[in-house]
C-alpha cells in the first residue's frame, strides 16, 4: 500500500506542475522507441536483448507523466540452446519523473538548441509474462520502480526528433537493477501551439 501511495503522490506532483505552466502542458507521443536491454544488471552475462515501445507524455520543463507499453525480447548469450533460451516479455508501463524534462533550461522551442532529459522517476509496470524473474511462472505481474533517466538531442523541428537517451530501474517486486540504452523518435503535439 505505501508503493501504491507514492506513486500516487507522484502522480498527482505531476498533474499538478503540467497544470501550473504558463500555457499547459507539453505533449510528447514517442513512437518508437527502440533500446538495447540488461534486464538484470547484476547478471548482466545470463541475459541481454533488445526491446521497443511507445509512451504518451504529459509534461512540463521539470516533471513528466508517463503511459505506454512495449516488448523485451532477450537471451542467454551463453545457453547451450540459444533459441529455446529467448524471451519476450510484453509489458504496460505507467511513471511519473521530476526533473529536466526535454529542456535547456530556458523554457523555449527554438530550433538549432541542445535539450537534455535528466530525472528521477517512480513507476509502476505490468509484464504480461514473468518468466524472466522465474523461469517456470508465465502469469503476469506488477512491478514497481524506481530510477532515473537521461537524454540528449538536438532541435532540429519543432514537431519531430530524434533523442538519445539511458535510463535504469530499481524493480522492488524482482528486486533487480535493469538498464536500456536506445534511440526515441519523438512528435511534439503541441507544436503548432508555440
Amino acid at each position: 500500500m505505501q508503493k501504491l501511495t507514492l506513486l500516487f503522490v507522484a502522480i498527482l506532483f505531476s498533474a499538478l506542475s503540467a497544470n501550473a505552466q504558463y500555457g499547459g502542458p507539453r505533449l510528447f507521443l514517442d513512437i518508437p522507441v527502440i533500446y538495447f536491454n540488461a534486464p538484470d544488471v547484476e547478471n548482466i552475462g545470463k541475459r541481454l536483448g533488445v526491446g521497443a515501445e511507445t509512451a504518451f507524455n504529459v509534461g512540463t520543463h521539470w516533471s513528466v507523466l508517463r503511459i505506454g507499453g512495449g516488448a523485451a525480447v532477450t537471451a542467454d548469450p551463453n545457453a547451450d540452446d540459444f533459441g529455446a533460451s529467448i524471451i519476450t516479455t510484453p509489458y504496460a508501463l505507467l511513471e511519473a519523473g521530476a526533473g529536466m524534462y526535454r529542456s535547456n533550461g530556458s523554457r523555449c522551442a527554438k530550433t538549432h538548441q541542445n535539450a537534455f532529459t535528466a530525472m528521477g522517476k517512480v513507476g509502476m509496470r505490468y509484464n504480461f509474462n514473468n518468466k524472466i524473474a522465474s523461469e517456470t511462472d508465465t502469469k503476469g505481474f506488477i512491478d514497481y520502480s524506481i530510477g532515473v533517466e537521461f537524454g540528449h538531442f538536438f532541435i532540429r523541428d519543432i514537431f519531430k526528433n530524434y533523442e538519445v537517451f539511458l535510463r535504469s530501474n530499481y524493480y522492488t517486486q524482482s528486486k533487480t537493477i535493469s538498464a536500456d540504452f536506445g534511440f526515441k523518435m519523438f512528435l511534439n503535439l503541441r507544436a503548432g501551439d508555440r
